[in-house]
C-alpha cells in the first residue's frame, strides 16, 4: 500500500512539470512576436544629423535655474559716512534714475566745519595777496614822512648833546644832565636808522620765503574747505544706476554703520536680467555656447520662453535651486550655466524656472573604439 503512495505522487509530479515546460514555451514565443514591432529605447536612432544615443529625453539637458540681473545692473547702494539719516527719499519698488538722491545723512556739524574753513581761507588768501603785491604808494611815501621825522629828531638832540657838553665842561650843569641829554641823542639816531630799514624794505618788497610761506598757508586753508565740502557732498547718497529700488535695508531716523548696516538700499534694472541655471555636472559635455535653450515656469504655464547658453562656469559647486523632480541626485554638484534672454520676458529677479538646453550636435557617447571617418 504504501509502494504504490510513493509511485502515484512521482507520477502527479511528473506531469505537473510537462505541464510547466509546455506553458512557458508558449509564453516565450508570444513575447517575441509581440516585441518585433517596436524599438530598442538604447538603440541608436538616425535622424539625418549625428548619431543620437537613448530615448527622446535624451536630446535635451534639463536643469533649474534663477532669474538674476546682468552683472553691473544691480547693486548694494551703501554710505561712505556714518550717521543718522535726515532725508529718505525713495520706497521700495520706485524707480530712480542715476545721479538722483535717494537720501540724505545728518551735516550739521560738517556745514559748521565747512563754514569755518571758508572764512579762514579767504583770510590766508587776502594776506597772501597783501604779501605778493608789496607795499603801495601810499606807504612808502608814509615811511618817509617818518624817516624824515626822526632824521629832524635826531639833529635836534644831537645839537643839544653838544650844547649841554660845552655846560658840563664849563661846569654850568652836572653830569647827570650831560648823560641824560646824551642818551637822549643816541635814542633819536637809532630812531632815524630804524626809520631808514623800514623804509628800505618797504621800498624793496616782500622777500621769496615770506611770500612762499603766506602761499602754503593759503593753500592749506583752502584744502581745508574742499574737504569738508567734499564731505558734504557725500551726505547726499545718489543712484549709481537707473533702475528699481528692489530692496530696502533701513529708513528715516535710523544710523548708518560700516560694521551693521553699511547698505540703504538695493536698485537693479529689471529689464537686464538672466537665467542662472544649474546643470548637473555629468551633462556639462552635453552642449557648449550658443546653443539654444527653452525656458518654462509655473508662473506662466503654457509659455516657453527662448534662451542663448551665454556662459559655461570653469568649476562645480553646490546645488542652491531645489530640483522639481524628486528621483534627481539632489546631492550631485552641478555647474553655473548663464543663459542670456534675447527678447524681453515677464520674469522677475529672483524667480525659479525649469530649463531645457537643446544642443545643435549630440554626438555618440565614447565606445572605446574610434567613430568611423565619413570621408572614408
Amino acid at each position: 500500500m504504501k509502494k504504490n503512495l510513493i509511485w502515484a505522487v512521482l507520477i502527479i509530479a511528473g506531469i505537473g512539470a510537462g505541464i510547466a515546460v509546455a506553458v512557458g514555451i508558449k509564453f516565450i514565443e508570444s513575447g517575441n512576436s509581440g516585441s518585433s514591432g517596436r524599438k530598442d529605447p538604447g538603440q541608436t536612432l538616425q535622424q539625418g544629423q549625428e548619431k543620437i544615443v537613448g530615448a527622446e529625453d535624451t536630446r535635451h539637458v534639463a536643469a533649474e535655474g534663477r532669474i538674476e540681473s546682468v552683472p553691473g545692473f544691480e547693486v548694494e547702494v551703501g554710505s561712505e559716512l556714518e550717521g543718522k539719516i535726515a532725508e529718505f527719499s525713495v520706497e521700495e519698488g520706485a524707480y530712480v534714475r542715476k545721479g538722483s538722491p535717494i537720501a540724505r545723512i545728518e551735516d550739521r556739524e560738517i556745514r559748521a566745519k565747512l563754514k569755518e574753513a571758508v572764512a579762514e581761507a579767504a583770510a590766508a588768501r587776502a594776506k597772501y595777496r597783501e604779501v605778493e603785491t608789496g607795499s603801495r604808494a601810499e606807504e612808502i611815501r608814509k615811511a618817509e614822512a617818518v624817516c624824515s621825522r626822526a632824521a629832524a629828531d635826531a639833529v635836534t638832540a644831537r645839537k643839544e648833546g653838544d650844547r649841554y657838553r660845552r655846560l658840563f665842561e664849563q661846569g654850568m650843569v652836572s653830569r647827570s644832565s650831560y648823560d641824560e641829554m646824551e642818551r637822549a641823542a643816541d635814542v633819536a639816531a637809532a630812531r632815524k636808522k630804524e626809520a631808514d630799514e623800514d623804509l628800505a624794505l618797504l621800498k624793496q618788497g616782500p622777500k621769496k620765503d615770506t611770500v612762499t610761506f603766506y602761499l602754503d598757508s593759503a593753500r592749506r586753508a583752502e584744502s581745508s574747505a574742499e574737504y569738508y565740502k567734499a564731505i558734504l557732498d557725500k551726505t547726499v547718497i545718489r543712484a549709481p544706476i537707473s533702475g528699481k529700488v528692489i530692496r530696502k535695508y533701513l529708513q528715516q531716523g535710523e544710523m548708518v554703520s560700516r560694521e551693521v548696516t553699511p547698505t540703504l538700499v538695493a536698485i537693479a534694472d529689471t529689464e537686464k536680467i538672466r537665467v542662472n541655471a544649474e546643470v548637473d555636472e555629468t551633462d556639462v559635455a552635453r552642449f557648449s555656447l550658443g546653443d539654444p535653450v527653452e525656458i518654462t515656469t509655473y508662473a506662466y504655464p503654457g509659455r516657453t520662453f527662448k534662451g542663448t547658453v551665454q556662459e559655461i562656469a570653469d568649476y562645480a559647486g553646490l546645488r542652491k535651486v531645489t530640483p522639481n523632480n524628486p528621483v534627481k541626485n539632489r546631492d550631485m554638484k552641478i555647474v553655473q550655466v548663464k543663459v542670456a534672454l534675447p527678447e524681453k520676458s515677464p520674469f522677475k529677479l529672483g524667480m525659479t524656472v525649469d530649463v531645457r538646453i537643446l544642443p545643435k550636435k549630440i554626438a555618440a557617447p565614447e565606445t572605446g573604439h574610434p567613430k568611423p571617418d565619413k570621408n572614408q
